[in-house]
Order: structure tokens, then C-alpha cells, then sequence
């Protein structure tokens, strides 16, 4: 299926294919309606007289429409047209928080938890409209140039409206990052996501996954059975509350888990301000958060008997599979011993109830001492005959965020010490000097709640980065166009017919030789396309000439507008989008999705590559 050059609803001019996944192909295209570039993720052919894929290919849609957030890939329109089910989305430039990692190994402290801390974001706005991802992996995340990530692919979501038991092959998510309630067939609530993210958390900080094997089988069950190395174990730079917050995510249990992506926020932020932080007991810390301790009871779960169990009536699974097998572990699922898993849904029914009952007798013991507290503020007021004395009552007081864009990140740091904690985000090369905030969140003028805790996130100048462009006149558009890109720059290719320059030819370049521009700016050249006699019949193709690269994605894109970027006293007849490409053609550099199938294998995971340029990355391809 091959949709480059055709057009979509009248309006998406689909340029390039950019991904393609198990269920699905991602095209860069441009809305000639918004002017800008857009992701359209298409359900393959073969799928689409198949309900159970044409029904996941829908709740994607549906799941991830209604998230408005930074760090959560939007949707932007769906429909059918000619037999194409599709997915208008964001495009995203950047890559996935896997590649980031395979390049990077393990992460400073900070920087992972930074990034955890964006995650949590986006899943708390998934959560609040009832959307649990359900495949939380890096391979999921996808990171922009000025360090910002997006969680993308819901594929495989499920409102927490429905039934979100025993799910089937196609929907349990990836084994390296599968929580032991996916592993066994069980519950699957916000939690899920917040042990994947804690897994996610522990590779950033470690360099390596939690549990590995060479079968999804025996991942699943050491998800289920075993406990992770500790983390400090294998960095010591972590702080002991940064390994605490990781292994608590991680917690076989869910009532052990923090409750939420803002309860796991909170404490990320915590540390982030005090690496010395103290954290409480879980305990007290879930009675903090509306548990009570009658309700944080042990869930029931397959232990070290039924596993046993399981092995000696089942021996053909202890032997190792291949690492192609899938969907092993939903097998193993399905044939642990049906009387554990009734004695599981029995017990979580009553403790259900028994919340519910505490939850209704700490609402009337509120209710009275409220009820109390006016009454007695109420005499006060009267007797003292003030107007002052209910001003608790109106809410507390509020504090203004300041101005902090241009400021020096230390002098802001130092000013606002007593009233504020800023925090770095991240950094971007600038014309301002280095270490100058260039954008804040919340911004200035915002009013909070006053407390101890306010924080303000800022991204900072890296720098003038500049570098002095060279002469590519005369050279062949290809040793220019990857000159360009393994130096970080945005190419822009402009063709015209040329009686003296041989084609492929670099005819003039803009900005000139010897210009100052900083990494990620554009350069546009000028490409002879040969004499005018050797043009082409109105039949002929309208497709790039260029070979496409190792990544089998074309370097550049045709396309008929020129009207876009023609320069005043040049009219080109074709244009190229400027594109980003990795440095290295390892992975799936342009896949913002999982797009590797239900493999869920060591191999499915770590082969996304080593590229750590910037890459044109399709948001979600799905499974």
C-alpha cells in the first residue's frame, strides 16, 4: 500500500511513509487546509475487513481524542475513505525515548526523573479522562529536540469505563514492561500504567531492564515472582528516596503502588528539590492519599505454589523458547488454576465494599466536624463582632509567579529561594547567553495556592552553538544533503533545470558559505535537475529521484506546490521538505510507536537502534 503523492479528505497530502507497525503504516503529510505538517497513521489493507482491528484501530482514536495535555501526542481528526480507516495525529519531530537510551546508556538522576516527571503529566490527563494506556514503554515515548516527551500510542487503551479483566493476545502490552496483573489475566487499572512507568524509570536509571529472558514466558512469571535488582546496586549515584520512589512503582501489589500518576508526580518533584528526601512509610503515605489501612490490604496473587503448580502440570513451558515466540505468557494466563483466580475476584469484590463502607462513614465524620467548626466561627465572629474572623474559610492565601524568562537560572534560583523551587527541564541552544530561562511553566502572573512546595519548571540557553557554514557549490547534492544533516542542520532541497550545471549539482546555497548557523537551522540548496532538453514526459513519475537511504525512507519528498518556498526571484518548479535523519540508520528511528507485534521479545526491545539524531518520528504506529 503505497499512498505517497495521493491526498486524503481533500486536504492531507501525504509526502513520505515515516513508520510502519504490525497493524498499521504512519505518513508525514501536509494539511493543506492548517498549513502544517501532519501524521497520518492508515490501518493496513489486509486489516480492514477484520472488526476486532478495525474496532482497536477506532479506540485509539476515541481513547486519545478527548487528552488535551503537552506530553500526550493529539488527535487531530480520524475517517474512511476508498477503504482506508485513518488517524490524523501530531507529527512530532524528534526520537523515541528508547533510541535516547540505547545511545545514552543509563541516565543522570535528574534527567531521569525529569523525564519520568513528564510522563506522569501525560498519563495524568490520560487517567482523568478515564483512558489507561495499558503499553507504557520508551519505545512509546517520543522525545523533541528541546527535550520534551510525548506519550503516544494508545493502540491498545481501554476506558476504565468497561471490563478491564482478562484481556486477549492482542491487548496485553509488551512483556519487558507487562505489570504482573497483565502477566496473570487479571485487573488492569491506573496502577498498570504507573509499573510500567516505574519500569520505564528503572532503565533510564540503570541502563538496564529489571527482568530479561529469552522467552516472553519466563519474563512474565519473573514479573509475577522475582524482585528487581536494587537500583542503587547497580548506580550509586542514586539517592536512596529515587530508588525507594522507583521501587515502589514497581511493587508486584497495586494497592502498594502510589494511586496515582500525581501522587508519583509529587514525590518525583520531592526528590528532585531534595535529593536527601525522607520518604514516609507507604503506609501513612497511602492513608495520605485516601486509603485506609483496612483497604491497602495484600491483593491476592499467583505465589510461589501456584507457579510450582503450573510447572510441574505444564513441563513443555520450562523449556526456553524461541525468541520469535509470542504471546506466550497470555497462554500461561489462561491455564493457571481457575480457583485462584475466583478466590482473587471474591476477595477484591469485598474489599471493595469494605472501602466503599469506610469511605461513606469518613464522609459523615467529616460532615459533623465541618458542620462544628462553622458553627463555633460562626459565634466567634458574632461575639467579637469582626468581619475578619472566616477569612480561613475563603481558601487560603495565594502567591503570584514571577517573571522569570531573560533572568540567570542561578540568580533566579537564588532570588526566589525562599518562595519557589526552579527546576531545569531542559536546554536548547540560543542566541542568549547560557544559562538564561527562556520559557517557564506555570508562567509569570500565574496565581497558586501558597506552599512550601511551588515549583516552576524552566528551559534554559545552552548557548550560541553557531558554526560557520561551508561551501557545498559544486558539490553533489547527496555528499552535501548528508554533510548537512550528520552536522545537525534542516535540509531544504530546491531543483531547477540548469544548461551548464551537470545535475545533481549544488548550484548556490542559502545562507552563504562562511554564515554563522546554529545546529537544527535550515539550509536550503539549489540542485541542477540537468538540461531542460532531458526533462521528462508529462507522463513520467513525479516521485524523487533521489536513492533512498539505509533506512529504506526517502531523503526528500517531491511535491508539486513550489508557491511555499520559492524564493523571490527564483521560481523553482519542485520542492523538497526539509527533513531530519539519525545520524546512524540503526532501529526504528522513525517509529514513535511500538510497531514491532506482540513478539515482546529481549530482541523486540532492544532493537531499536543507536541513532541519536533528530528524526522525523511517526506518533504511534501501534502493534
Amino acid at each position: 500500500m503505497d499512498l505517497v503523492g495521493k491526498v486524503l479528505a481533500g486536504r492531507y497530502e501525504i509526502r513520505e511513509e515515516i513508520g510502519k507497525g504490525g497493524m498499521a503504516q504512519v505518513y508525514k503529510a501536509w494539511c493543506n487546509v492548517l498549513n502544517r505538517y501532519v501524521a497520518i497513521k492508515v490501518l493496513k489493507e489486509e486489516f480492514k475487513d477484520d472488526k476486532e482491528f478495525v474496532h482497536r484501530f477506532n479506540v485509539e482514536a476515541q481513547a486519545a481524542a478527548g487528552i488535551s495535555n503537552p506530553h500526550v501526542v493529539s488527535i487531530y481528526d480520524v475517517g474512511f475513505e476508498n477503504g482506508l480507516y485513518y488517524i490524523v495525529m501530531e507529527y512530532v519531530e524528534g526520537i523515541t525515548l528508547k533510541e535516547y537510551i540505547a545511545e545514552k546508556g543509563r541516565l543522570p538522576w535528574r534527567e531521569a526523573a525529569g523525564f519520568a516527571a513528564q510522563i506522569c503529566e501525560g498519563l495524568e490527563a490520560a487517567h482523568k479522562n478515564h483512558v489507561i494506556h495499558r503499553d507504557i514503554k520508551p519505545q512509546n515515548i517520543i522525545m523533541t529536540p528541546d527535550g520534551v516527551l510525548k506519550v503516544t500510542d494508545f493502540g491498545i487503551a481501554r476506558a476504565t469505563t468497561q471490563a478491564t479483566m482478562t484481556m486477549g493476545n492482542n491487548a496485553i502490552g509488551t512483556v519487558h514492561y507487562l505489570s504482573p496483573e497483565q502477566a496473570r489475566g487479571g485487573y488492569t487499572d491506573e496502577r498498570t500504567d504507573i509499573y510500567s512507568l516505574g519500569v520505564v524509570l528503572y532503565e533510564m536509571l540503570t541502563g538496564r531492564l529489571p527482568f530479561n529472558d529469552d522467552s516472553p514466558v519466563a519474563v512474565a512469571i519473573k514479573h509475577i515472582q522475582e524482585s528487581p535488582t536494587p537500583l542503587r546496586e547497580l548506580n550509586p549515584d542514586i539517592p536512596e528516596a529515587m530508588e525507594k520512589i522507583t521501587l515502589r512503582a514497581m511493587n508486584k501489589e497495586q494497592n502498594v503502588r502510589y494511586p496515582s500518576a500525581e501522587a508519583f508526580l509529587k514525590d518525583l518533584n520531592r526528590v528532585l528539590i531534595n535529593p536527601d528526601y525522607q520518604m514516609e512509610s507507604q503506609e501513612r503515605s497511602d492513608i495520605q492519599d485516601g486509603e485506609d489501612m483496612d483497604t491497602t490490604m495484600k491483593m491476592p496473587s499467583i505465589g510461589e505454589n501456584d507457579i510450582e503448580h503450573y510447572r510441574k502440570n505444564h513441563p513443555e513451558n520450562n523449556q526456553k523458547k524461541s525468541r520469535n515466540e509470542t504471546g506466550g505468557y497470555a497462554d500461561y494466563a489462561q491455564k493457571v488454576d481457575q480457583a485462584v483466580e475466583e478466590r482473587k475476584l471474591r476477595e477484591i469484590d469485598e474489599k471493595r465494599a469494605r472501602r466503599e463502607q469506610k469511605k461513606k462513614e469518613r464522609r459523615v465524620t467529616m460532615i459533623a466536624i465541618l458542620t462544628a467548626i462553622l458553627v463555633v466561627a460562626g459565634l466567634g465572629a458574632v461575639f467579637a463582632g469582626v468581619t475578619g474572623g472566616l477569612d480561613f474559610l475563603k481558601g487560603g492565601e495565594t502567591v503570584e509567579i514571577p517573571k522569570l524568562v531573560d533572568m540567570d537560572l542561578e540568580k533566579a534560583q537564588h532570588q526566589y529561594k525562599d518562595t519557589f523551587s526552579i527546576v531545569k527541564k531542559s536546554e536548547k541552544p540560543s542566541d542568549k547567553a547560557a544559562g538564561a530561562i527562556l520559557e517557564q511553566s506555570p508562567e509569570a502572573g500565574t496565581k497558586v495556592q501558597k506552599r512550601e512546595d511551588i515549583i516552576i519548571y524552566v528551559v534554559v540557553s545552552a548557548g550560541n552553538t553557531a558554526v560557520n557554514l561551508e561551501n557545498y557549490v559544486g558539490k553533489n547534492i547527496t555528499e552535501a544533503s548528508n554533510a548537512l544533516k550528520e552536522s545537525g542542520f534542516q535540509v531544504n532541497i530546491i531543483e531547477k533545470y540548469s544548461d551548464s550545471e551537470a545535475k545533481d549539482t549544488v548550484m548556490a546555497q542559502d545562507p552563504a558559505a562562511g554564515t554563522a548557523v546554529s545546529p537544527g537551522g535550515l539550509v536550503t540548496l539549489y540542485v541542477s535537475k540537468g538540461s531542460e532538453d532531458e526533462k521528462p514526459s508529462a507522463s513520467a513519475s513525479t516521485k524523487p529521484t533521489n536513492t533512498p537511504s539505509a533506512t529504506k525512507k526517502p531523503e526528500s519528498t517531491v511535491t508539486e506546490t513550489p508557491d511555499r518556498t520559492e524564493r523571490p526571484t527564483q521560481r523553482p518548479e519542485k520542492t523538497v521538505a526539509p527533513t531530519k535523519t539519525p545520524e546512524t540508520s540503526g532501529g526504528s528511528g522513525q517509529t514513535g510507536g511500538s510497531g514491532s507485534g506482540n513478539g515482546g521479545t529481549e530482541s523486540e526491545e532492544s532493537g531499536s537502534g543507536t541513532g541519536g539524531g533528530n528524526t522525523n518520528t511517526a506518533p504511534g504506529i501501534g502493534d
